[in-house]
């Protein structure tokens, strides 16, 4: 059991980029939590940390489960390895944290969501953009009807990448090791900020396109496109790339009364626009002589926004944890499927060239990927491990 006021927390791949950013933010103790325990793969790398933070460590995935003092875990692996470390931890009666994407498959997802319910565990996924105060004040806005109806969401975003990137632990850019590229790795926060901001869910359907422009060292997508609706009607629009470069991640916001625009992935509130008339009274009513005349738009002050805290997703997962209640996480891994589902569904639709509806076919999507695994090309890079004090991101 959790103390009264703290929650116990234990790493799996603790010592990688993403591993290393959470034992940071847990070693500082700034909410009601703790760091008890890291286990990783790699021994010298886990003991030198495990130095550092004056904590026990481990290779052992079972054995940090089982810890006394572990209340909860944190899942910050490879995506593809997500499955296996969620559900060890809730057999082993402890509540988990993962790291996005929930998995590689939506077969995988799913299993590990029904996991977490069925042992009744708190699961949380590691949306972290949920947590900028522009994206916390733009679901307010939308909630409140400041923007009128929501008729579409427009999301573009370069991310760019190296071929040494994908150098980095050999698993990259691969179907077999990653599951994807671009889409499964780089574009899931702005994929889940999509169907956060269009109401909670994944998408009804989409025509979806991905290909690789130029990157040899990878076997998977390295731009993505894709067209759909969501089941409340709103309209969506996607952009996504590895391989362009030179603009800043942007969702906009497409109301009826207004427009929002965010850069950065939710991290700067860049543009409120209002109308002088809702656009659709506006389209019904009025009567000439301007045929390209449209409501008068009135740029609106961006809102003074508070100093965003890197540590709340932990702080709210925490606080689910020790009080039994879900409603106090800010992303549950449930919330993780409709961006997981999203992913699955363009690579589904490229594969096959066709529109397809969600969720998608979990046979059909494991068959698509033992086909691109079975014909990938082959790839020859040189493999590191990543590195020391690298930025995680």
């Amino acid at each position: 059991m959790a103390k009264k006021d703290k929650v116990r927390f234990g790493i799996i791949g603790s010592a990688g980029l993403i591993g290393n950013y959470h034992a940071d933010i847990l070693s500082k103790g700034e909410g009601p939590y703790e760091l008890s325990a890291l286990c990783d793969i790699d021994e010298q790398r886990v003991r030198n940390q495990a130095n550092k933070f004056g904590v026990p460590w481990t290779t052992k995935v079972e054995e940090l489960v089982s810890r006394d003092d572990v209340d909860a875990v944190i899942v910050a692996t490879a995506h593809p390895l997500h499955p296996e470390g969620v559900i060890a931890a809730v057999e082993a009666g402890k509540d988990v944290l993962t790291e996005k994407p929930l998995a590689s498959t939506p077969a995988d997802a799913r299993k590990m969501v029904k996991a977490i319910n069925r042992k009744r565990r708190i699961g949380g996924i590691h949306y972290q953009n949920r947590a900028q105060p522009a994206v916390i004040k733009a679901k307010e806005m939308i909630d409140s009807g400041q923007l009128g109806k929501i008729l579409c969401i427009r999301a573009t975003g370069s991310f760019y990448k190296s071929d040494y990137y994908y150098s980095l632990g050999g698993w990259r850019g691969t179907w077999k090791n990653e599951g994807g590229g671009l889409l499964i790795n780089q574009a899931p926060h702005q994929l889940d900020l999509v169907c956060y901001f269009a109401g909670g869910f994944h998408p009804a359907e989409l025509v979806g396109r991905w290909t690789n422009l130029y990157h040899q060292s990878s076997q998977t997508d390295d731009f993505a496109s894709a067209v759909g609706v969501f089941p409340n009607g709103v309209e969506f629009v996607i952009q996504m790339s590895v391989a362009t470069h030179g603009d800043r991640a942007r969702i906009e916001i497409f109301g009826t009364s207004g427009v929002i625009t965010l850069l950065d992935q939710g991290a700067t509130f860049a543009r409120y626009v209002r109308f002088e008339k809702d656009v659709i009274d506006f389209a019904h009513t009025y009567g000439g002589p301007d045929p390209w005349a449209g409501p008068e738009v009135k740029e609106m002050p961006i809102p003074e926004l508070p100093k965003g805290d890197p540590s709340l997703i932990h702080k709210r997962f925490a606080e689910a944890v020790l009080t039994r209640d879900k409603s106090k996480l800010l992303v549950s891994a449930a919330d993780g499927l409709w961006s997981m589902e999203m992913i699955c569904g363009i690579y589904l639709s490229g594969y096959l060239g066709k529109k397809v509806k969600l969720p998608v076919s979990a046979a059909k999507y494991d068959k698509m990927l033992a086909d691109l695994i079975e014909h990938a090309r082959p790839v020859q890079r040189e493999v590191r491990k990543p590195e020391e004090g690298m930025i995680a991101r």
